[in-house]
């Protein structure tokens, strides 16, 4: 049994942590590995910075994704991956003391059916807020904007499948965020497992040169979805290219040949 901790952000965090008065200090996607049957213990350390009490609320949200749109939360909404109702830990509010650090405890409860094989997930969410004193309620201000955290706790059951990716889609557009030309791609995950997927371009000009080698960061694809990436190429000249376009995940690769025309 298994169970790493990742400090990077898996599922937006809405408000930035430095901005907060209540931070998260063990990481935003907290990541498990059991079999069927095991209960895992998981925990979120939480610091309230200010001189104020603060008070934290938590709820259970499915985190949905899609090819055809972007992620979003739902506590109405699910899908056959969720492991909403693995979870087993208080749902109730938490008022913290200044400078108090909490934690938090829980457990995920896999069930015993000996099938079960994938990466399963669900959303913790966290609002923080000041607590409304009694005489705050009869004075004429303005109440305090919440701040939400969505916390991934996402668990991989059984052994890992092998690894099943496939470039969906590709164009080549101009990005509004830099200017130039980007290779987009559409990057699918057909196995039963998250992957933490990487894509490596190198291009060759008609003369058999290297003139561009570029990676992107890794990205976590979940299983039956998508993920989009983006490649900045503005700095070829015009004219004809051949590239090879390639995943890494697991140490296992995927690739695939790709004709380029700049014009």
């Amino acid at each position: 049994m298994r169970h790493v901790f990742f400090t990077s952000v898996l599922l937006l965090l809405i408000v930035n942590q430095s901005y907060s008065s209540v931070v998260i200090i063990n990481g935003l996607t907290h990541v498990y590995s059991g079999s069927s049957g095991d209960q895992l213990q998981g925990e979120i350390i939480l610091l309230n910075t200010t001189e104020f009490e603060q008070r934290v609320s938590f709820k259970l949200n499915d985190a949905i994704f899609s090819c055809d749109s972007d992620r979003f939360f739902s506590e109405k909404i699910s899908h056959s991956q969720s492991s909403n109702t693995w979870f087993d830990g208080s749902l109730t509010d938490k008022v913290l003391a200044p400078k108090e650090k909490y934690v938090y405890r829980f457990s995920i409860n896999i069930p015993k059916d000996p099938t079960l094989r994938g990466s399963f997930w669900t959303a913790l969410m966290l609002d923080i807020e000041k607590p409304i004193k009694e005489e705050r309620l009869t004075q004429n201000i303005d109440l305090d904007t919440k701040i939400r955290y969505a916390v991934g706790l996402l668990t991989n059951v059984n052994n890992y499948s092998e690894v099943n990716l496939d470039f969906q889609k590709l164009d080549l557009e101009q990005n509004t965020n830099t200017g130039g030309k980007s290779l987009f791609i559409k990057l699918i995950n057909e196995s039963l497992f998250i992957e933490g997927v990487k894509l490596s371009l190198e291009v060759y000009n008609q003369n058999g040169e290297k003139v561009l080698e570029t990676s992107t960061k890794r990205n976590m694809v979940f299983p039956g979805f998508c993920k989009k990436y983006d490649i900045d190429i503005s700095q070829l000249e015009k004219g004809d290219y051949e590239c090879i376009l390639i995943a890494n995940a697991r140490k296992e690769f995927v690739g695939t040949n790709v004709s380029l025309t700049i014009n």
